[in-house]
């Protein structure tokens, strides 16, 4: 079982093998609860478990379709389109989009845009063709809050409440960012999960951490306990301590998290889709839980034979300050050889690999720095070796945002 270090936010990851969950700490050290923080971390966070191959298994997933406001085709992606107007919206809009209460028309999830009458994500391009300035253009505008303050319920203890439509938006546009960083397609979130999750992060909010359970496990004594909250915290990440969409920088990060980066590798899962996002604020040690179920993985959009994080070309800064990992459904993955290279002076950098456990997503590897620290405007080449389809060279260039 992993040790995860709570300081100041906290991580939990799930696996998901067939439909059984690997989760769980041995040993939990909570230190200063923190609030917000901005392009980064957040409060405390944990992840649903592995999942085969490409990262889906476990049970089912999705999120509620949430996305901007109308735009016209050829727009902002980010801020969605318009698919129909004037009467109502339909009880359900289509696959990847949402109701818009103001206009009553079915819109476009952020990063999906109208093409004849149906919602097609953007295509995220490729990572080594974009500018410093198109990345960190990316990175300050999807950083972004709409909603301050999303979060809406009685002020009962067990109501789980309900998220606004800004607050999805906000969380959707946050969890593909970091898809576009590393060239993936934007995913959508479904409804049902949303529901689900809403519960779940009630109960959540509330989990005595004194226990010597898995958050992912709730046993029926646990606050605002339900079934549906039991069933979402077993498919999803959890975090605590930040508003729903800063949760995902705190899932990127992955601090404390070392022997899995379970929470990363669900989010940069190629085929990851719907997701289920539930939040809950107002009591419990960190004052706010976050679900994201994470096992979806009917998404569209490209499936590369790896992802990095960083990722190649042009990256933000913060992201290159964190855990590097690779990912992908090479089998030599896990016991790959890992070099950097500094390419500005052509001096090789030492590096401490650190062994991940399988199943979450893709087979992935992480290391981390020894001796030397990332700075930006200079160019690191990786070289990822012992792959059993040969060795796979990139380039990391990162960019003070």
């Amino acid at each position: 079982m992993a040790t995860l270090r709570f300081a100041p936010w906290v991580l939990f990851g799930v696996t998901a093998a067939g439909c059984n969950l690997i989760t769980g700490a041995d040993e939990l050290t909570v230190e200063d609860g923190g609030g917000e923080t901005a392009q980064g971390a957040g409060t405390n966070t944990g992840a649903g478990g592995p999942g085969p191959g490409s990262g889906a298994g476990g049970p089912g997933s999705g999120g509620a379709a949430a996305s901007g406001g109308a735009a016209a085709q050829g727009g902002d992606p980010s801020s969605g389109g318009s698919t129909s107007s004037g009467p109502p919206c339909p009880s359900e809009c289509g696959p990847n989009e949402h109701c818009d209460v103001a206009t009553a028309t079915c819109l476009c999830d952020p990063n999906f845009v109208d093409q004849g009458g149906t919602c097609v994500g953007v295509a995220p391009g490729d990572p080594t063709q974009r500018t410093a300035a198109e990345v960190c253009d990316r990175w300050v505008m999807d950083h972004q809050i709409t909603d301050g303050d999303p979060f809406q319920s009685s002020g009962a203890q067990c109501d789980p409440g309900t998220l606004s439509q800004g607050g999805l938006n906000d969380t959707l546009t946050r969890i593909n960012l970091f898809r576009w960083l590393s060239g993936l397609g934007p995913t959508s979130d479904d409804p049902g999960l949303n529901a689900i999750n809403q519960q779940c992060a009630n109960l959540e909010a509330w989990w005595d951490f004194s226990q010597p359970v898995s958050p992912h496990s709730p046993p029926s004594s646990s606050m605002c306990y339900t079934a549906e909250a039991a069933q979402g915290a077993g498919m999803s990440n959890i975090a605590w301590g930040s508003g729903p969409a800063d949760s995902i920088d705190q899932f990127i990060e992955d601090s404390g998290n070392e022997t899995t980066m379970g929470h990363r590798r669900w989010i940069v899962n190629p085929p990851l889709g719907p997701v289920g996002i539930g939040y809950w604020e107002g009591g419990g040690m960190y004052g706010r839980a976050e679900c994201l179920a994470v096992f979806g993985s009917s998404g569209g959009g490209p499936n590369p034979p790896w992802v990095a994080v960083p990722n190649q070309g042009f990256t933000p800064l913060t992201v290159a300050q964190w855990t590097w990992t690779f990912h992908g459904s090479d089998g030599g993955i896990p016991n790959a050889t890992i070099t950097v290279l500094r390419v500005d002076d052509n001096t090789p950098l030492a590096v401490d690999v650190l062994e991940l456990s399988q199943g979450y997503g893709q087979n992935a590897i992480s290391w981390v720095p020894m001796g030397w620290t990332v700075q930006p405007d200079t160019t690191y080449r990786v070289t990822v070796s012992g792959l059993n389809g040969g060795d796979v060279t990139y380039e990391v260039t990162p960019v003070d945002c």
